[in-house]
């Protein structure tokens, strides 16, 4: 009993939306029909795919071979950046975070007197949650309205990859504050990763992305990639986010009942783009952004303002997304003396990119 308490203690995000989905259906009712079942088992499919590519070490061994490229500190953090740029539009910002910023930390915890570990640790947390935009599978709210508002690829692509744009060079002139110190010091131990795993993995990935864009059934197939990962590391299934697949099942129950609110539905329908678009990016700042795009999606056909919305109001507050609570939490782990002056920097780097990116794009609102 302590065991599940605590679990439902340290899962804030599934407590609370169980407790109000709880409510929902007294007040509503509990419909099957709620659930959307693909966005749920494609979910599951690739966070077991994804623990598996961060057990075989792949982003490690790439983060130590930036090593090897990086001339000074800057450049190291320019290169971290972009990886976790990249690694998240594949692999999520969470997944992204978790396995390069205690690399980062780690490798410059030999430089104690390198001023920039703080901006450094920020802009990796920073760029996995603008990288993971890009995709329609890079976080979990893309991969919803994705499927809720079917898209077209190009379309999808089209808009986030002018956000890319903006953001990468936007992170670059931020890595022009970070200071330029020698790297000798630095010594580790190479770190292998299993080549013939990632190629598995990596063509099991592609089968789930193609499900993803409705190119392969889900009933069938992400079953079939779960008995293939069952066949040689079952261990992987312990690792899924259970607690975030129940989240989820809540969240599409809340939506459900408030939908069947007239007055709601009938306010929601009455805002324009424009307001819709404020609506994703405040509502992201106190409730994080996936359950701002559950809350937001099913009243506006404006696909284009939810997803842009949501996305950008990943910046800004500790809660706007998830991945910033995991950087927080890491960085205060090697760092539990410095966290103030962290989050400090945290907040007015991600509002000041909150505010240029969310007024740059409320312009290009249809």
């Amino acid at each position: 009993m302590e065991r599940v308490t605590n679990y439902f203690k340290n899962n804030r995000l599934l407590s609370g939306s169980l407790v109000l989905a709880l409510i929902s259906c007294l007040i509503g009712r509990f419909s099957a029909d709620f659930i959307d079942y693909k966005v749920i088992f494609s979910l599951f499919g690739l966070m077991l795919l994804i623990q598996g590519f961060e057990q075989v070490g792949l982003l490690r061994y790439l983060a130590q071979k930036l090593l090897h490229f990086s001339k000074n500190s800057r450049q190291l953090v320019q290169l971290m950046i972009l990886l976790s740029l990249i690694g998240s539009m594949f692999l999520t910002n969470d997944v992204a975070i978790l396995t390069l910023l205690p690399i980062y930390l780690k490798l410059l915890s030999v430089l104690p007197k390198f001023k920039g570990r703080f901006l450094g640790s920020v802009l990796i947390i920073v760029a996995a949650n603008l990288g993971s935009s890009f995709f329609p599978f890079g976080n979990p709210q893309n991969l919803y309205l994705y499927d809720y508002y079917h898209v077209p690829l190009p379309q999808f692509l089209t808009w986030m990859s002018l956000v890319l744009l903006v953001s990468l060079i936007s992170l670059a002139l931020l890595t022009l504050f970070v200071a330029k110190d020698s790297l000798t010091e630095i010594d580790l131990e190479n770190s292998p990763f299993d080549r013939k795993e990632t190629l598995l993995l990596s063509g099991l990935m592609l089968v789930m992305i193609l499900v993803v864009l409705d190119v392969l059934p889900y009933q069938w197939v992400i079953p079939a990639v779960a008995l293939i990962v069952a066949s040689y590391r079952r261990e992987l299934f312990k690792d899924v986010d259970y607690g975030l697949l129940m989240t989820f099942v809540c969240f599409f129950i809340i939506v459900g009942n408030i939908g069947e609110a007239q007055f709601i539905k009938e306010f929601l329908q009455r805002l324009n783009g424009k307001q819709i678009y404020l609506a994703g990016l405040g509502l992201s700042q106190v409730i994080s952004n996936v359950p701002a795009a559950f809350l937001i999606a099913p009243f506006t056909t404006n696909q284009q303002a939810v997803i842009l919305g949501v996305n950008i109001g990943g910046l800004g507050t500790l809660l706007a997304s998830l991945a910033n609570l995991i950087g927080y939490n890491l960085f205060r782990i090697y760092y539990p003396k410095e966290t103030k002056r962290f989050f400090g920097l945290f907040s007015a780097v991600n509002f000041g990119l909150l505010f240029f990116l969310g007024g740059l794009f409320y312009f290009f609102i249809h």
